[in-house]
């Protein structure tokens, strides 16, 4: 054991070994949670004063930490930390930097996902509105709406990556505005386009007819273009479509849900119209089908109350 090195050393070592092999977008998020709640934990700590209670002093401060918009940190950042923790104490172990094997063991309280969707109502507003207007925010509205694609991945969409012939699409990147730092250690964000994070985010989407007959009305010669923007180098900012986005439902009187609940609402959709989950789980991408069942293998309110009603008297039969 090399008893005099720091363990927030080891955390940027595990790191600096991984980031050939994952997504950009996961990288910089394991990076900005070690940088603001791991390496400053075990900054002056050494191998050699590590030992189980230290780790559990750290579980009990990440459990009892705020995170950097003061609130407190989520089950699902601190069950990241805790794994990104776990993985270096690994790593440190296989590479004889530390001579016993140490592992964290963290009591999570399990949230069950609760998706927000847009109403019947609310939808109808929306279609309306989209199917009558030729905007790059209303093409975005009508994918996500009627494909379940994500917001980056909507960005990300070229022409040359939809079949007018065999009425498809095919997603195989996406868009994001990552933070990063320059060489004087700013911080800093870039617009990046970059694979999916899962193989199976990489998908064919078959296209119902109406869907391919509205995108036939926008100008789509030029194959390596953008959808959105119809620009061939520079894909559209996420942040724009969603300021416009919001700018819509305003206007059209919807209250606001944010741009993913788009895809919740298309997939809470196919639920109720009885779409098999095995079909769902691949048309949005999730490289699990309990993902799939963990969020969306439950009935909208408004289709609770549609059998409700059929509930009545026997005495009225």
């Amino acid at each position: 054991m090399n008893e005099s090195r720091k363990v927030s050393g080891l955390v940027n070592e595990w790191l600096a070994s991984v980031e050939p092999r994952i997504a950009r977008s996961t990288y910089v998020k394991y990076e900005q949670l070690a940088r603001n709640y791991i390496v400053p934990y075990f900054d002056t700590i050494t191998c050699k004063e590590l030992d189980n209670n230290q780790l559990h002093r750290f579980c009990s401060v990440i459990h009892q930490k705020e995170s950097t918009s003061k609130r407190p940190l989520s089950v699902g950042n601190q069950r990241t930390i805790f794994m990104i923790m776990n993985n270096t104490l690994d790593y440190a172990y296989d590479s004889r930097i530390l001579d016993q094997r140490y592992y964290i063991r963290p009591r999570l309280a399990r949230t069950r996902r609760v998706v927000q969707v847009f109403s019947q109502e609310h939808q109808r507003k929306i279609e309306d509105y989209v199917l009558h207007h030729d905007d790059e925010c209303s093409l975005a509205v009508m994918l996500a709406l009627f494909t379940g694609l994500r917001l980056g991945e909507i960005c990300a969409l070229q022409w040359e990556d939809i079949s007018f012939e065999t009425n498809s699409l095919y997603v195989n990147k996406t868009v994001q505005r990552l933070n990063t730092t320059n060489k004087s250690g700013d911080a800093r964000t870039k617009l990046l386009v970059s694979h999916p994070k899962s193989a199976a985010s990489n998908r064919l989407i078959p296209l119902p007819a109406f869907l391919i007959k509205y995108l036939g009305q926008f100008p789509h010669e030029a194959e390596h273009a953008y959808v959105l923007n119809n620009e061939i180098y520079t894909p559209m900012e996420p942040r724009t479509l969603q300021y416009h986005y919001q700018k819509m439902l305003q206007k059209i009187g919807v209250p606001y849900l944010n741009f993913h609940c788009l895809r919740h609402t298309f997939a809470t959709r196919c639920v109720t119209l009885g779409w098999d989950m095995k079909t769902l789980s691949e048309i949005l991408g999730h490289f699990d089908i309990k993902i799939t069942m963990e969020y969306y293998f439950h009935s909208s309110f408004e289709y609770k109350q549609t059998q409700m009603n059929k509930i009545i008297p026997l005495s009225q039969n």
